[in-house]
């Protein structure tokens, strides 16, 4: 079999040098990250405190007329609103995957992170016309022109909690992904817009003076961010890449090959990933993120490692060399770099989630990179086992590669005799520093179960590394 990664070292040339050094600025210091998170967070807390201020430096005149815990209980429910409002202005940061805030933070965070501020805002939006209303002991909005404003409101609340009820059901639902994906989109649109209409109609504290030109600042500010994601959108697909291989590297796996229409990829770190948009009458032209397998030394040519298991990857066979394909990328906090030069290295990687450990041991492998380096790595069958001879090549290059297989299913099962568990961890990891850095890439379960097992044997929090999308 043709072992992709390895070509001889004469083909390392000036170019791909110059892309590996582009590529460990992808990602930041420890340092840098800190004191720019930091900013970061400021800035979320500034904005946050200017508009919790507007209810007390902005009365309405509804506020004239309430007294006591009923004028608390309305200031509240205003503050509960408008803090809703900016930090459903703000989920677009999260998922407009801006390339600074995504070497700060780590795109897979951000979007965690904006699962997470869709839950808070439903909280905040239910909360909001409950406090709002109940000084009035009424909780019924009359259904008059009157009350327009607040009609909208409630239109608003209820196709917010649509949107995230979607989002986080959207498996057990069943939608299809580009559906919902499409939905959403369209749907970020309608709630801004509707958000826009209810603040400033709602109440006369936003009929003029900074209140009301603030709303149309963040309105502003988010139609140029919205603006600028849909132009990248369109400059990626423009700059289309080549499909040069497709082939099944285990029985539910293939590997995508990629040739740059430029003869050169864009710099990326080894374990950082990309999303995907393949033009091919086989697959839907939808798109989708996935590890860079490759490593960065061979920059013209970029590997994907793909799992066949949903509607759109079981279609992956029926892509065609020749085929384009839109590549959106890097992204990631997912690698080596992070860490220092010297430091001890752990990996344990569920089936397809060995696919940045790949990227990373290839490129150590590239750069003779000799420090000490773990690899567990469960499989369900040895048939399962992705790129098994490079594997083996690997360690042979890599003098401080120790590769541990096990596998959980079938008869493979005996040549491991054992199960990960706590004391097999300690077993292999008991003469490694417990300061080593710590990757684990696999099923969501696996990960947590990992992350536990590794903190009860000493190693510390703040060196495991995880690439989790969900929340």
């Amino acid at each position: 079999m043709v072992l992709h990664a390895f070509r001889s070292a004469s083909n390392i040339d000036t170019d791909a040098q110059h892309s590996v050094g582009k590529a460990a600025a992808n990602i930041w210091s420890p340092g840098t990250r800190t004191v720019l998170g930091a900013v970061v967070v400021l800035v979320i807390l500034v904005v946050l405190a200017g508009a919790v201020s507007i209810p007390f430096r902005f009365e309405s005149s509804s506020m004239l007329y309430k007294f006591g815990s009923a004028k608390a209980m309305l200031r509240a429910g205003k503050v509960l609103g408008l803090i809703a409002s900016v930090l459903l202005l703000m989920q677009l940061l999260w998922s407009a995957r801006i390339r600074t805030l995504d070497r700060i933070i780590g795109l897979n965070n951000l979007f965690r992170w904006h699962g997470v501020m869709g839950i808070t805002i439903v909280g905040c939006a239910l909360l909001h016309p409950m406090l709002v209303y109940l000084p009035d002991n009424t909780l019924i909005i009359p259904l008059t022109k009157r009350y327009w404003p607040e009609l909208v409101g409630l239109g608003l609340l209820l196709f917010i909690l649509i949107m995230v009820i979607t989002s986080t059901l959207r498996t057990r639902l069943r939608l299809p992904y580009h559906f919902w994906r499409t939905a959403h989109r369209v749907g970020a649109v309608v709630v801004v817009a509707g958000l826009a209409v209810h603040v400033l109609n709602v109440s006369d504290s936003f009929g003029r003076g900074l209140p009301q030109a603030s709303v149309y600042w963040a309105i502003g500010l988010w139609m140029l961010l919205y603006a600028w994601m849909t132009i990248h959108r369109v400059r990626t697909r423009l700059r289309p890449h080549t499909v040069t291989a497709v082939e099944p590297v285990g029985p539910d796996a293939m590997s995508l090959l990629v040739r740059p229409r430029s003869g050169l990829a864009f710099p990326y770190a080894p374990g950082q990933f990309a999303f995907i948009r393949i033009k091919s009458a086989g697959v839907r032209a939808e798109e989708h993120p996935f590890t860079i397998a490759s490593s960065p030394q061979r920059p013209t040519e970029l590997e994907f490692l793909i799992r066949l298991c949903g509607d759109w990857t079981n279609t992956i066979a029926n892509v065609q060399p020749g085929d384009r394909i839109a590549i959106d990328g890097p992204y990631g906090l997912f690698s080596h770099l992070r860490c220092s030069g010297q430091a001890e290295l752990v990996m344990i990687a569920g089936g397809i989630g060995i696919t940045p450990m790949l990227s990373m041991l290839r490129y150590m492998a590239d750069t003779n990179d000799e420090r000490t380096i773990t690899l567990i790595w469960s499989n369900k069958t040895r048939d399962h086992v992705i790129r098994s001879d490079e594997c083996r090549e690997l360690e042979l290059r890599l003098p401080g590669l120790r590769v541990h297989h096990f596998f959980t299913r079938g008869a493979d099962t005996a040549t491991t005799g054992d199960r990960l568990d706590h004391a097999v961890l300690e077993r292999l990891l008991a003469d490694r520093s417990r300061y080593a850095s710590i990757f684990i890439c696999g099923p969501e379960g696996m990960m947590a179960d990992m992350t536990q097992l590794l903190l009860g044997l000493g190693f510390s929090r703040r060196r495991i590394f995880t690439e989790r999308f969900g929340w």
